[in-house]
Parts: C-alpha cells; sequence; structure tokens
C-alpha cells in the first residue's frame, strides 16, 4: 500500500504517506529481482482463484496522486509491472483538499488525462469515494460516496469499476454491506497483513510502505510474517 511518490522534508506533516522516488524504484527492483508476479488487486484475487501459485505482489497506491504518475508508472512500465490506483471520484484534478485543515502540505491529484493513460496501459482504477471522508462520520452521506462515485468514475472512465478503497480503513458491518450492494467485487482496508484465502474479499488487509520502509524491512514485509504479526484479530 503506497499513497505518494515524493520526496520531502523531514518535518514535513505526515511524512509516512511519502515514499521517495529512489527508495520505490529500489523497492521495484527488489520484488522485481525476488521473482514475483507483480499485478492489480483486482488481477491477483483472479489468479489466486484460477490456482496460480506463483509469489504475487498486488501494489495499490491511494488518492491518485499526480506524483504516482509522474515518478511511479515510468518505473511500473520499466518491469512490465501493474497496480491499482484509487481515485477520488469528485476530485480528479484537484488536490488532497481532506488533508488541509490538518496541516498536511497540498498535493496534486491526477487529471483524468493522466488516470485514462494509466488505464491504457493496463493499471486498474479503483474507487476511494467521492470526497474521501470517513464513511463512519455521522454527517457522512454513505449513497454519494458510494454508489454515485463508482457511478461517476464508471461513466468518467468508461469502464466498470469493481474495486472500493475505504478512506482512513475506516468501516464497519454497515458499510460493507452498502460496499457490496453498489456492486464494488474486492475492498482494501488499512488492516495490516498478507492477504489469504480466509479473509473477505471486500476487506482485505494491506503491507503499509512508508517513508521508513528501509530495504530490509521492505523484504521482512513481504517474505516473513512480519505484518501477519501485526493483525488485529
Amino acid at each position: 500500500m503506497y499513497h505518494s511518490i515524493k520526496s520531502v522534508h523531514r518535518n514535513e506533516v505526515m511524512r509516512s504517506i511519502h515514499v521517495s522516488p529512489r527508495s520505490f524504484a529500489l523497492q521495484m527492483r527488489i520484488i522485481k529481482a525476488l521473482d514475483f508476479k507483480v499485478c492489480s488487486v483486482g488481477d491477483a484475487i483472479q489468479r489466486k482463484k484460477a490456482g496460480c501459485k506463483s509469489r504475487i505482489i498486488a501494489l495499490s497506491f491511494d488518492d491518485a496522486y499526480e506524483n504516482v504518475y509522474d515518478t511511479a508508472l515510468p518505473i511500473l512500465r520499466k518491469y512490465g509491472f501493474s497496480a491499482t490506483i484509487y481515485a477520488v471520484a469528485g476530485l480528479v484534478g484537484s488536490s488532497n483538499v481532506w488533508d488541509l485543515n490538518s496541516g498536511i502540505s497540498e498535493n496534486t491529484l491526477m487529471s483524468e488525462t493522466q488516470i485514462r493513460d494509466c488505464k491504457a496501459h493496463g493499471i486498474e482504477i479503483g474507487c476511494h469515494t467521492h470526497t474521501h471522508q470517513s464513511l463512519i462520520a455521522f454527517n457522512c452521506q454513505l449513497e454519494q460516496e458510494i454508489l454515485e462515485s463508482k457511478s461517476a468514475l464508471e461513466e468518467r472512465f468508461d469502464s466498470e469499476i469493481n474495486n472500493f478503497c475505504y478512506p482512513y480503513g475506516h468501516y464497519d458491518d454497515t458499510i460493507v454491506k452498502q460496499v457490496s450492494d453498489a456492486g464494488f467485487k474486492f475492498g482494501v482496508t488499512m488492516d495490516r497483513g498478507i492477504s489469504n484465502e480466509r479473509d473477505s474479499e471486500l476487506l482485505l488487509p494491506r503491507i503499509p510502505i512508508t517513508w521508513h520502509t528501509l530495504p530490509h524491512l521492505f523484504i521482512a514485509k513481504i517474505l516473513t510474517s512480519y505484518e501477519d504479526n501485526r493483525r488485529v484479530l
């Protein structure tokens, strides 16, 4: 699970959501050298259902930052990797306005043209709600954030959107049911762990990769039980 691929100052608020371009490039070299099959979330699930025995990594990028398009996409193309990018339906081409009251710096989100280019190069487009509001907030308009955001992205990019990402990792049983009723087949959380056959396809755990994920830790995260040991049971 990635967010922004960008070098930032050490005093940056929420520095952890950024991964430096140099670190990201090294991480991709590592998983290439380890002979992982690297794909989108949806493709990873389908491969496992088909009985694929290869080691699989599904790359995901929350929020659809423009720096992912500028920096990460060329590296993914170099290695023939795919990924899933979760776009905020109502803020395409805007910025992370949901963060600005918390002191987090403004970062531009991908434009419609950039998202279309990602899709043309085999990147899966997922839905990250309409405005990136917490779905458990008392004033959240769940129909707009879940159902209408799906319809908006499908109309805009002329393709079915099956994949959902819960903002801030917030969900409850009611929200998961609404995600399912809206027609989403897969959903990713911020729960930590390596996905296995016991996980609900609407509540998939992920491995967080942050500014502080040094190479030895990155290898531990993808090759060992490091993340599973941090699952909340």
